[in-house]
């Protein structure tokens, strides 16, 4: 069955597979079950719906609804929402409850719903289990870390996202058992490394790309099994340590060896995509994964399609970032079982509609709740009352066609531009405002600068840094905007021999970002056997891509 994307008009296709997908994920209440119709949007316009409510790069200085005290959050204090602390929020001085409205059938459920949203507090950032770890989101069992987003076990880690159990580690995407390590994407069980790429038992190395089980290596790509190389050559100890010095000192020999690195990269063919022990799987960055139809940067997922960032999943089917079971529309979930459109849940079970809950069963458009259940926008029902009211509101949300669709954009709390969807799918505000969604123009002041040194003037050795550079701010050489290094990431630096950075966190993240290719594959042949595959190499893109079997038999 054909689809026109009721948001960006691009044809997409709803297949058998998927109409027995909504089947299956449909909710059971009250023994009945409430049939999930095929989506308005495209699996893209999905993706960017459900990102568009999630900011996990943005830390304000907030004031606690309750008890009045500051609290780091990730809704700027100019947005009226009222936030409240960890303690606040868990403690028994307030009751979601209170806020409860009853259904009314003559408005639409999504006004409800934002309605109920806009009163109710809720917790100030998305954390868990975590010591010294107040600068991060969507994160748990984590020790002194900093702005980290989907961040679990790890220790003195700072600027990372999807990462896990890892420690000394700082300016990392998704990654897994990585120690004294930086500035690396998509690399597992690596040690004492920098500028790592699809690299995977890897140690003491420096500005590599898929390269397996090797150490001291500088500017090497699709290595397996070496030691002491530089740029795929072998080299003695002494001129690997050499070549490593020169290059964390020198910017003119950095800037010229890298551009070496990458005409060498050229010279290899690059695997199509990367799926790792995968059965019946499509997709980009799949690893242990089983019937994942396309799906993106996923670990662990069996039985998912249109899967992005899922940890540790069975049955998710369009979902952002998720840990679960039986997940259909889902953003930013932790141990959900059985849960269609929902947002922001922790260990909750049976749940639709439902925004910022905690240990919470069988509700539904609800919000902040906090291990309760059979409560209809925040009202508490008996579980009669709520199995005869829900499949009502079901059925007045298809007459409007609410019922199978995501919470509109319009309903997120922050600006398009402090999101992951603005990342992912940029746009600018004359546009985001012509669509009706918000725009955030609120920066946040930066505390205590009464000093600033562009990048430019930095020393180029960390050993001529001094301590006192904890109290400048520098002005990042690409935007011109001050940051400030703090002290847990200035040891990191001196400990691993490296620069300052000239970039600010954001703009690091930026890059990185940037170098990674889109979540969106492309229809090309086989450089070598001629064959048609998929790949995220963008057909105009001057890489050698190989079928998996032709890429196996030339570099392993």
């Amino acid at each position: 069955m054909q689809q026109q994307c009721n948001q960006c008009s691009a044809p997409f296709e709803i297949t058998d597979e998927d109409c027995a997908i909504y089947e299956k994920m449909s909710p059971v209440i009250g023994g009945k079950q409430q049939l999930i119709p095929p989506p308005s949007l495209c699996p893209q316009c999905r993706q960017q719906r459900r990102l568009a409510f999630r900011n996990d790069r943005n830390y304000y200085h907030n004031i606690c609804h309750l008890c009045k005290k500051p609290t780091i959050s990730i809704y700027s204090p100019d947005k009226d929402i009222p936030v409240l602390c960890e303690k606040c929020f868990w403690g028994d001085h307030w009751d979601p409850l209170e806020y409860g409205q009853k259904y009314d059938s003559g408005r639409p459920f999504f006004e409800q719903f934002a309605a109920l949203k806009k009163r109710l507090p809720r917790i100030a950032i998305y954390h868990s289990q975590s010591e010294n770890a107040d600068f991060t989101v969507h994160s748990s069992r984590n020790r002194n870390c900093y702005m980290c987003s989907s961040t679990l076990d790890c220790e003195d880690v700072f600027f990372t996202d999807h990462f896990f159990q890892s420690r000394d580690c700082a300016d990392i995407f998704a990654s897994i058992r990585l120690e004294l390590c930086y500035e690396c994407n998509f690399c597992d069980e690596c040690f004492g490394s920098e500028f790592l790429d699809h690299c995977t038992n890897v140690s003491d190395s420096t500005l590599c790309y898929d390269c397996r089980g090797s150490q001291h290596l500088i500017g090497c790509a699709f290595l397996r099994n070496k030691q002491h190389c530089i740029l795929n050559k072998e080299a003695s100890p002494e001129k690997c340590e050499e070549t490593r010095k020169r290059f964390l000192t020198d910017p003119a020999f950095r800037a010229d060896f890298t551009r070496r690195f990458i005409a060498l990269k050229l010279r290899y063919p690059h695997r199509s995509v990367w799926l790792t022990n995968t059965e019946n799987c499509s997709g980009n960055e799949l690893l242990n994964c089983k019937n994942a139809k396309h799906c993106f940067n996923v670990r662990h997922l069996e039985d998912g399609k249109y899967a992005y960032g899922a940890y540790q999943a069975t049955d998710s089917y369009d979902v952002s970032r998720v840990c679960g079971e039986m997940m259909y529309e889902c953003a930013a979930i932790v141990d959900l079982s059985y849960g269609a459109f929902c947002n922001l849940t922790y260990q909750c079970q049976n749940l639709a509609y439902c925004d910022n809950c905690q240990g919470t069963r069988d509700s539904f458009g609800c919000m902040s709740l906090k291990k309760h259940r059979y409560c209809i926008l925040n009202t508490q029902y008996t579980q009669a009352e709520y199995e005869a009211l829900v499949p009502k509101i079901i059925e007045y949300m298809k007459q409007r066609r609410e019922y199978g669709e995501f919470f509109p954009v319009q309903l997120s709390p922050f600006g398009y531009n402090e999101t992951k969807a603005y990342d992912w799918y940029p746009l600018q505000k004359k546009e985001v405002l012509k669509r009706g969604w918000q725009w955030s123009d609120y920066e946040t002041p930066l505390q205590d600068v009464e000093r600033t040194i562009p990048a430019s003037k930095l020393p180029p050795s960390i050993d001529q840094i001094p301590d006192d550079i904890l109290n400048w701010a520098i002005l990042c050489e690409q935007t011109n905007k001050p940051f400030k290094i703090i002290k847990q990431e200035l040891e990191f630096y001196r400990k691993r021999g490296l620069p300052i950075p000239h970039r600010s966190p954001t703009q690091r993240r930026l890059d990185r970002l940037n170098a990674y290719n889109f979540y969106t594959l492309y229809d090309r042949r086989c450089g070598k056997c001629g064959e048609e595959i998929q790949t995220s190499y963008q057909p105009s893109r001057p890489e050698v891509v190989y079928c998996e079997q032709c890429y196996l038999e030339t570099v392993y």
